[in-house]
């Protein structure tokens, strides 16, 4: 049986992930699609509209035959580690293709992350400045070095699978990238389109919250009444966290805030002296005072989430290092091809969670799950346990 891999997050799923979806498995000629899904937080540094099994059922309701969960500790990471995990995943379940949304679908990205990976490491160009995000030195180091500027997130997201795929050293045979055009919106608009039936996820999860009746013409049906069960009471998340945030940071010590994964480099004391200065300050303004040249907005929200999680830097390096399979969901032809690959699995597979497993390879991710079960938005989602006495989803198709 061939599989073809889609990587994504389906915050929700929409009309455009049904798209793609689809065309991944007919241009590939593949039995089924196996799909790695962020879990209950995303890439970006906040949770998940809805939890990871609601939205894994979203998935296979769309078609996919197999869902697995992209850990935590690779799941809210910048592009490279975030693909590396994705890849890796794919490559230990006997997945060939990766079919990926791109804006500049003609780019070779594998021809690219090749001539990238050859010239930065004979490069003189690329010495740290503070007066930049990394981000953008290795952008503009990588246009010198190649003559292709990336800028748009999926662009970049593609030549992070790329360089993923060498990093991990996967035979060309065993891996192969394909681009799909993205079709109409882009990721980043805001509003629902005043046509067609695609917009983007943020556009989405505006609408879900403003409950906009237009919303149904942009989601699949199955993702209309899975979000119509976490409508009411729905909150935003951004004050909620807020507050946990300073709780954090005003009665921990600097010294133990710098234990915290990401939060150095004097991160620390400029987060605790802020919050000290002010109390008045909302999540938006906070931000705003908080951002600086030298690092993203997105990096610094993943780093306030770690801060809220309380994950230390010995925590994730120690999940980074320990990747596996997490089956949230699966098809019959899923079920199927998953008993065929079993015995070529070099990574732990994981269906019903243990004890041992908490205390184990799953500690990290225990760990956040219950945080985002007790700052569930509804009583649906503070109700839903996010690991333990869980078992994958099953669908029989007809």
């Amino acid at each position: 049986m061939k599989a073809v891999g889609l990587i994504a997050e389906y915050n929700p799923f929409h009309n455009g992930h049904l798209y793609h979806l689809r065309e991944a498995q007919r241009l590939t000629g593949a039995d089924l699609v196996v799909v790695i899904l962020s879990g209950n937080y995303v890439q970006r540094g906040v949770p998940a509209l809805v939890d990871k099994w609601s939205r894994a059922e979203m998935a296979l309701a769309g078609g996919a035959a197999i869902v697995v969960e992209l850990p935590f500790a690779f799941a809210v990471q910048p592009a490279h580690l975030f693909a590396r995990g994705a890849v890796q995943l794919l490559a230990d379940l006997g997945v060939s293709e990766i079919v990926f949304g791109a804006e500049t679908p003609m780019l070779d990205f594998m021809g690219l992350a090749q001539k990238a990976r050859q010239s930065l490491s004979q490069s003189i160009h690329f010495t740290r400045q503070y007066n930049q995000t990394y981000a953008t030195q290795f952008n503009a180091v990588i246009a010198m070095e190649t003559g292709v500027k990336l800028t748009d997130p999926n662009d970049l997201l593609g030549f992070a699978y790329a360089n993923a795929v060498l990093a991990l050293g996967l035979p060309a045979a065993k891996m192969r990238l394909r681009p799909l055009q993205r079709l109409a919106a882009n990721y980043d608009d805001a509003t629902l389109p005043l046509s067609g039936s695609i917009a983007s996820a943020t556009a989405i999860r505006a609408a879900f919250m403003q409950k906009d009746p237009q919303l149904k013409h942009y989601i699949p049906a199955e993702t209309a009444a899975i979000l119509e069960m976490q409508a009411p009471g729905t909150l935003r998340w951004e004050q909620q966290w807020f507050e946990a945030l300073k709780l954090k940071v005003l009665t921990t010590p600097v010294v133990e805030l710098d234990k915290i994964y990401q939060l150095d480099g004097g991160l620390a004391y400029r987060l605790k002296r802020l919050l000290e200065q002010d109390s008045t300050l909302d999540y938006a303004a906070f931000m705003t005072k908080f951002k600086s040249k030298r690092y993203t907005y997105t990096r610094l929200q993943r780093t306030l989430l770690y801060t809220v999680l309380n994950v230390t830097k010995i925590e994730m390096l120690q999940a980074l290092k320990n990747p596996y399979l997490r089956v949230l969901g699966c098809d019959s032809c899923g079920r199927l091809y998953l008993k065929q690959q079993r015995k070529q699995l070099t990574l732990p597979i994981v269906g019903r969670v243990t004890h041992q497993d908490v205390q184990g390879r799953l500690q990290l991710d225990f760990k956040v799950g219950k945080v985002y079960q007790y700052f569930g938005r509804t009583e649906v989602q503070r109700r839903t346990t996010q690991d333990t006495g869980r078992i994958p989803l099953y669908i029989e198709r007809m």
